[in-house]
This record gives C-alpha cells, sequence and structure tokens, in this order.
C-alpha cells in the first residue's frame, strides 16, 4: 500500500461510511445486522430484475453438491420470469454432473418477509438460522439441512449503485458464511447419508454485473477456528479515470467478527497459467489486510480447476458470434491451498486448509 494512497484513506472511508449511512436507510436495513425478510423476495413486483439464492456444500465423503434458485439470468433482466434451477453434483469418486431445468413462470413463487423459495418440485426454507433445502434433477437429488455456525453478514448495505440517479444495482447479502450440513443425496440413482459443511448467499439486482466489471476473484474458506470472505473486483477501463479496484473482507473468529472493512485489502497475482477458452489465471494470488488494528494476509497456493464454464452457453446460438465480437465471458471455479495468518485485535494465528475461490471474467 502506498503511502499515497494511505494519506487517501480517511477522506475515502468518510465518503464510503456516508454512503453506506444512505443506502442503509434507503433500503430499510440495520447497519452490522442481517435480518431473515433480507433472504426474502428481494426483486418482487420489481420489473427488468434477476435474483438467485445459491447453497453450497462439501461432505465429508469427498462429494459436493451445489444447487442455484434463479429467476432469471442476469445476463438477460428484461422481461417476464424465467425460473431455472442450477444442480451441480460431483460423487465420492470424482465423477461431476451439471444440470439447468427450466420452468414455467407460475411454478416460481417466493415469500418476501424471508427464504421460502419454490420452482416447480424444487423448494427450500430457512430462517438464517436453519434451512430446509430439496432439489430433484432426473436421477439426481439433494434433501440437506443447513446449519448457520458463523455471524450473517454483508458489507455496508449489501448493495452497489450506479448511474446518476442511482437506478441501477447489484445487491448481495450472506446469510450463511459458513454452516454445517446434513441429509441424503441422490447421485444417479443411488441414495447416501452425507454430513458436511455449507455456505449460502443471495444475490439480486436489475444489471448485469458484466455492464460495468472487467474481473473479479471472489473466495471462501472456513480453517481452524477462522471463516473469511475476500473479493476483489476490477471495473471496466474508463477513458480518464482508468481502472479501478474495489475490495471486500470478512474475517470472523467463531461468532465474532474480526473485520469486514474492505478498503486496507489487497491483491497480488503472480505465476499465470493457461486456462479453458482463450483465457489464463494466476496460481498464486496472495491477499493482504493491514490496518491500524492489525494485519492478516491469506496465501493461495495449489489451484485445482473444478469447473470452467463459457458464460455465453445459455445465450442463443445466433447471438453468441455477435457478442464474441466484444467479449468472451468465462468462468473459473477452484479448490486451493490456504495459509492464514492472523495479527488483529489481539488475536494471532497461523491456519492452514483449503480455499474455495473463483475467478469471473466478464470481458
Amino acid at each position: 500500500m502506498t503511502s499515497e494512497l494511505e494519506e487517501k484513506i480517511p477522506d475515502i472511508r468518510e465518503r464510503m461510511e456516508a454512503d453506506t449511512a444512505e443506502s442503509l436507510e434507503r433500503e430499510g436495513l440495520k447497519a452490522g445486522e442481517v435480518e431473515p425478510w433480507e433472504d426474502g423476495f428481494r426483486t418482487k413486483d420489481k420489473p427488468d430484475t434477476f435474483e438467485w439464492w445459491y447453497f453450497d456444500a462439501e461432505f465429508d465423503d469427498g462429494s459436493t453438491t451445489v444447487a442455484v434458485f434463479n429467476t432469471k439470468p442476469m445476463t438477460h433482466p428484461k422481461g417476464p420470469l424465467k425460473p431455472s434451477i442450477l444442480l451441480i453434483m460431483k460423487s465420492p469418486e470424482g465423477k461431476q454432473v451439471r444440470l439447468t431445468p427450466e420452468f414455467k413462470e407460475e411454478e416460481f413463487s417466493s415469500a418476501d418477509d424471508g427464504c421460502e423459495v419454490s420452482i416447480g418440485g424444487n423448494h427450500v426454507k430457512g430462517d438464517l438460522d436453519r434451512y430446509e433445502l430439496h432439489v430433484e434433477v432426473e436421477s439426481y437429488a439433494a434433501d440437506l439441512a443447513l446449519t448457520r455456525k458463523a455471524p450473517s453478514w454483508r458489507p455496508g448495505s449489501g448493495i452497489s449503485y450506479s448511474g446518476r440517479d442511482k437506478g441501477n444495482y447489484f445487491g448481495w447479502v450472506v446469510p450463511i458464511p459458513y454452516g454445517t450440513v446434513e441429509g441424503t443425496v441422490v447421485f444417479e440413482g443411488e441414495k447416501r447419508q452425507v454430513k458436511g459443511t455449507c455456505y449460502h448467499d443471495h444475490n439480486f439486482g436489475n444489471v448485469s454485473p458484466g455492464m460495468e466489471i472487467d474481473h473479479w476473484y471472489w473466495g471462501r474458506a472456513h480453517v481452524g477456528q477462522f471463516t473469511t470472505i475476500f473479493v476483489e473486483m476490477v471495473t471496466r477501463h474508463v477513458i480518464g479515470i482508468g481502472s479501478l479496484k474495489l475490495h471486500t473482507f470478512l474475517l470472523a473468529r467463531g461468532d465474532e467478527i474480526l473485520t469486514d472493512d474492505g478498503l486496507p485489502l489487497s491483491l497480488v497475482t503472480s505465476d499465470f497459467k493457461d486456462g479453458p477458452g482463450g483465457k489464463s489465471y494466476p496460481t498464486k494470488l496472495d491477499f493482504e489486510w493491514r490496518g491500524e488494528e492489525g494485519s492478516a494476509t491469506l496465501s493461495i497456493r495449489n489451484p485445482e480447476m473444478i469447473e470452467s464454464i463459457d458464460m455465453l452457453e445459455s445465450a442463443p446460438r445466433w447471438e453468441r458470434p455477435l457478442i464474441h465480437l466484444i467479449a468472451n465471458p468465462y468462468y473459473y471455479d477452484f479448490n486451493a491451498d490456504l495459509e492464514l495468518t492472523v495479527d488483529l485485535k489481539g488475536v494471532k494465528a497461523t491456519e492452514r486448509g483449503r480455499a474455495l475461490y473463483e475467478l469471473m471474467m466478464l470481458k
């Protein structure tokens, strides 16, 4: 961090705090507290919006399940609802399946005072503390109970605005930064009992991030007693301004949030490697948080690519070549080694474990 930036931090923080206070009041939110209604249908009766509820479980036998309830694709927020389910499952042997069934508009329903979403025969209901989820597609299914173990969280108001009238927005809340999960899964017709750890977040908005973001790194981990979420978003280049790096950070120990101030966070990437779709990715990521109360570092190494997705695969076939003239959006998902070092608020520790993170490239 340069001395020039350090000198600017108080002014930047003051503006950010004023913007957050205004946003909290506008949205009816409480500072530092997530309420159950925030995991409800946030875009109900709002035209040209998208929304999704994301659930991710890692089981003790090495298998995984990801389930996402979508109102419509974030790349096409205009028009009527186009509900869908995304189900990604990996067996203990490493076999993986990705299913994306779509449903009729009338097959979607959701409460707006809490999480209670139904799409076809799939449903999830929860109150921040505990969630019950059922997803079933072809010969694959999951019936899971998720229990929160780290504080529900959002950065500030959890909503980013753009446009002169702040009419464009993208929202994010994390009801379960870390939790435990148990239940049953069915993989290719074979049912088994599972237990492990989980994560749940909720996104909504009316403008695709690709309109303003060039790429982002987003990750999470639970190592030792610590839960962390770390993000760097890089905006598109603007003539006369350039690109901006925007950071979000959560570090909690047990049920105590040590910091969720993203301003002192920085990221250095190195040792790039070629990846699918003509893209590349770093094999070393070093996040550093350094403030008046101490420091924290996250060293990420030896990434294993879990999945790569061409973000245009859901676009109409005729539309893809036209979009490729100006963009080649791609998504990479990784599992990697993590070393977390904390020296913050009297807490000193070094923990090693695994981190999940993604690289979303929107250009």
